[in-house]
């Protein structure tokens, strides 16, 4: 995974529809969104990726994207790859949330960002996604009132079918490789250390070019990609939670601040301190 993660799109409606079909597959860089991204997966065969867990996709799976999550879609070429995503900026859902009742909740991650809905519920899924189309794209007097009806009603299921304990959620995709895991668990309980690839080799006791070749092969990464990712992360909560910039970069193992703060930068679009990088780049749909 690189780190020249950007902004992607821009929003200036209070959302956007997208239906998408085609055999070309997706494999774009990882990158952010400012607005929250719903995409529904229609069919096609590959993963998703969403602030470093993987998830395997099913026909029917509904992605749950927060604004900022850094995320990247890895669909294979030569399947038809169809899917409707939604663009909805977090004022339309803090405008229309209520006081016992967020609508940007299903998007926090919480409990992962796939969604795997029974049979009935995506073919409910599928109408109510069919009718925002039809009215987004109609020219019908009020039609942009019942778009945003029909919008409201499809978050609000979706958000109670998410909170029913039958509900699939499928988790993230976990490696099959022993001495991948164990690498992997070492790395997330020991972010501040010296975890250079001759370090790691030496304590697991493998070839630092065989353990570089199985950690990508089971991860689809870098092994200093995935450390700088989960640094960067873990530094981002730091900071939310109220721990200066500096302190959250050398908590979280960077040597240099200058260095932290321009990965920072390149992964979430602004400094630690918060100072934009980057204006969005032009509106469009990665996928």
């Amino acid at each position: 995974m690189d780190e020249t993660y950007e902004s992607r799109g821009y929003l200036l409606e209070d959302f956007r529809l997208f239906h998408l079909k085609d055999d070309r597959g997706a494999n774009t860089d990882y990158h952010y969104h400012e607005f929250y991204k719903l995409t529904f997966f229609l069919s096609g065969n590959g993963s998703y990726t969403v602030e470093g867990r993987l998830y395997q996709l099913l026909p029917g799976d509904i992605v749950l994207v927060g604004s900022r999550c850094v995320h990247k879609p890895q669909l294979d070429a030569g399947h038809i790859y169809e899917r409707i995503i939604l663009y909805i900026s977090p004022e339309f859902l803090r405008v229309n949330s209520e006081e016992d009742y967020a609508l940007e909740s299903v998007f926090s991650g919480s409990r992962g960002h796939v969604l795997r809905p029974a049979e009935e519920f995506k073919r409910r899924m599928l109408m109510l996604f069919s009718q925002l189309e039809t009215e987004m794209g109609g020219q019908s007097p009020g039609r942009s009132i019942l778009a945003k009806s029909v919008l409201l009603r499809l978050l609000v299921e979706i958000g109670r079918e998410w909170n029913k304990t039958e509900t699939q959620l499928p988790g993230p995709v976990v490696p099959k490789d022993e001495k991948i895991l164990e690498i992997l668990r070492y790395l997330e309980h020991n972010l501040s250390e010296d975890l250079s690839i001759d370090r790691l080799a030496a304590r697991f006791y493998i070839s630092k070019y065989h353990m570089m070749r199985r950690f990508r092969a089971e991860t689809g990464t870098s092994i200093h990609a995935c450390l700088s990712d989960k640094r960067l992360l873990l530094a981002r909560e730091l900071i939310q939670t109220g721990v200066s910039a500096t302190e959250a970069c050398f908590q979280c193992g960077f040597r240099s601040y200058s260095a932290f703060s321009r990965a920072y930068g390149k992964l979430f679009g602004v400094t630690p301190t918060g100072r934009m990088t980057m204006p969005p780049a032009s509106a469009e749909s990665e996928e």
